[in-house]
């Protein structure tokens, strides 16, 4: 951990070169402090206080569909434009280009083509942002029919927006076009509610999603108040997060940076657990969701890679909970990998689910044949792939193509990122009981296999603070 950390730290340096000496970074001791300010928060918090994805995201009383649907990692965010009206500090990219719509490095100017690509990948939530998609409504309003009269599965579409340009024609448009959420940033302008309030009664589900922005926590809790009274289904807070161009804007601020994947701000974190705390001690009801970046950082990315993974691995193959795709495969004595090979012809497995190894002295084979596999006089070898999408084929790793139409694909690729790493046989149950069987008896100890724990499961709780 403590090498994991010192890497991160490296990494956020390089990111950050001309500017990364003189940031306010946070210290040990101001470390120690805002642990304990954080754990205070969090125990004075009521019961009503739920915790979902590994204890990285904390909310009150429900989540809204969307958020659910991207937790879960069937979501797709379209980057309908690179433009935006409006100029707030915390904005992590610039924003001044129309662009074609974009998802995952992937753009999609045919709404034909992402609808194809939305069944092939069966997504269940889509949603659209920018830039501010109302600066190309039409655009928004055509991708959104497109999915709608498909028969692909979504369950849920909802678009952010500032709400600057919304207007009661718009609203109604996105309506009947069966929009079932939008979501306002208020805190882009000046924390007006009055296209919110608009929206209420015309879009099924209205949410504010908005930064946790520190000195803004007075102001916030007035409007948390007259969000409620309004008719607001949620409130959705974000951590602040810093990047090459917000970077100076958000040093400017009396913010601490906090070491991480990516860096993020401390007092924003804290904010958002105060602004909760409020609401149930003054009995608001309005759900309230915090998500910070160590969710989206973790779970976000999964999904993504969780969808391909799905559709590159092979029968013998597993993914991770994490979306990384695992193969295992016994080592042994060419006996010893013929007597496991009867039994699973015996047991009528699915030949599918199991491969030998040229040789004869290694089988693959499936998480769901573990029962089966006599491991006595075996060792147990386990690699991990990772898979990335892309509009063309780098003839640098495995690839699968998916065709989405007759006139577009997309390529799947599959890089090693753990090459067999093998475990002797006193070690193999332990590692059934941590990733197959899942029964680790105490899920807050230190892993057994700390190389293997980044590909198989998720971190609990919120980033710790460095």
């Amino acid at each position: 951990m403590l090498k994991d950390k010192s890497l991160l730290v490296e990494q956020n340096c390089r990111e950050y070169p001309d500017t990364c000496g003189v940031m306010n970074w946070i210290t040990e001791q101001k470390a120690a402090v805002a642990e304990k300010n954080r754990r205070e928060l969090l125990e004075s918090l009521p019961n009503a206080v739920k915790w979902r994805f590994s204890g990285t995201k904390p909310y009150t009383r429900k989540l809204s569909p969307g958020c659910t649907i991207c937790g879960e990692g069937d979501w797709s965010c379209l980057f309908i434009n690179g433009l935006c009206n409006a100029r707030c500090f915390y904005c992590p990219s610039e924003q001044r280009a129309k662009g074609v719509p974009v998802t995952n490095t992937l753009s999609f100017d045919s709404p034909d083509d992402y609808r194809d690509y939305v069944s092939a990948f069966r997504i269940r939530g889509v949603s659209f942002s920018g830039g501010e998609p109302l600066l190309t409504f039409d655009r928004i309003l055509k991708f959104l029919k497109k999915l709608k009269k498909s028969e692909n599965g979504i369950r849920h579409i909802w678009m952010y927006t500032n709400g600057i340009l919304a207007t009661r024609d718009k609203l109604k448009a996105l309506a009947d076009a069966g929009i079932d959420e939008i979501r306002f940033d208020i805190s882009a302008h000046h924390y007006h509610t009055d296209k919110v309030r608009m929206a209420v009664g015309i879009i099924p589900t209205v949410t504010v999603e908005i930064p946790a922005i520190p000195e803004d926590l007075p102001p916030l809790k007035e409007v948390v108040k007259i969000l409620c009274d309004s008719g607001v289904n949620f409130l959705n807070l974000h951590q602040l997060r810093c990047t090459p161009y917000n970077n100076a804007n958000l040093m400017a601020r009396p913010y601490t940076f906090l070491h991480g994947p990516g860096v993020t701000v401390l007092e924003s974190e804290l904010t958002a657990l105060a602004l909760m705390q409020y609401t149930l001690d003054h009995n608001i009801t309005l759900p309230v969701n915090y998500c910070s970046f160590v969710f989206k950082n973790q779970f976000q990315a999964a999904g993504i890679r969780r969808r391909s993974a799905e559709m590159m691995k092979t029968g013998y193959e597993d993914v991770t909970k994490k979306g990384f795709i695992r193969r295992m495969g016994i080592l042994g004595a060419p006996q010893d990998i013929e007597k496991n090979i009867r039994t699973l012809e015996a047991q009528g497995c699915d030949n599918s689910l199991w491969q030998v190894e040229k040789g004869g002295d290694q089988l693959f084979f499936s998480a769901s044949l573990w029962q089966y596999i006599d491991f006595s006089g075996c060792d147990l070898a386990v690699s991990y792939f990772n898979t990335t999408l892309r509009p063309s084929v780098s003839y640098s790793n495995p690839f699968k193509e998916i065709r989405l139409n007759r006139h577009r694909k997309l390529v799947i690729e599959k890089k090693t990122v753990i090459k067999a790493n093998t475990l002797e046989r006193d070690m193999i149950q332990s590692f059934a009981d941590d990733y197959i069987r899942d029964t680790r008896q105490d899920p807050e100890t230190a892993p057994r296999f700390p190389n293997l724990e980044t590909y198989e499961k998720f971190p609990r709780g919120l980033m710790e603070y460095y």
